[in-house]
């Protein structure tokens, strides 16, 4: 458990203290948005986000212990499409909510600039570019 902590600490020392300066903002943005959840947790949308986004934290925590800090760390946001999917679902109760809805517009918005960016990521890995390129 401890390790699992560290591992996810030290993902977040990466993201936000070592990326490069726009990578650095996109990330506050990216964590900032899905955190938004909390704002709206007594709402089902934002705890399936948050347990969403805890599953995916997780995950990259595995990765990350097992092969660093590759271009295979965006795959746990594939996790994001069915939990959109749910939610597309839900679209009349969402819309009743004004502020629901404008959050859960941002995050969709978001969360797909930043699936564009892991499915490049990704692939990239798949092709051979393995090598963790930060480290702790």
């Amino acid at each position: 458990m401890m390790t699992q902590i560290r591992n996810v600490l030290e993902i977040f020392g990466i993201v936000f203290l070592r990326f490069r300066y726009l990578a650095r903002i996109w990330n506050v943005w990216l964590v900032g948005v899905n955190m938004g959840c909390l704002y709206f947790i007594q709402h089902v949308e934002a705890q399936v986000v948050l347990a969403t986004t805890l599953i995916a934290v997780v995950g990259q925590g595995v990765i990350y212990n097992r092969i660093g800090f590759t271009r295979l760390l965006g795959i746990t946001h594939i996790m994001w499409v069915p939990m959109f999917v749910w939610m597309g679902t839900r679209l009349e109760a969402i819309a009743a909510q004004p502020e629901l809805a404008t959050w859960l517009a941002v995050l969709l918005a978001t969360n797909i600039g930043s699936m564009i960016i892991d499915a490049t990521d990704v692939r990239r890995y798949f092709r051979g570019e393995r090598a963790p390129h930060y480290a702790w």
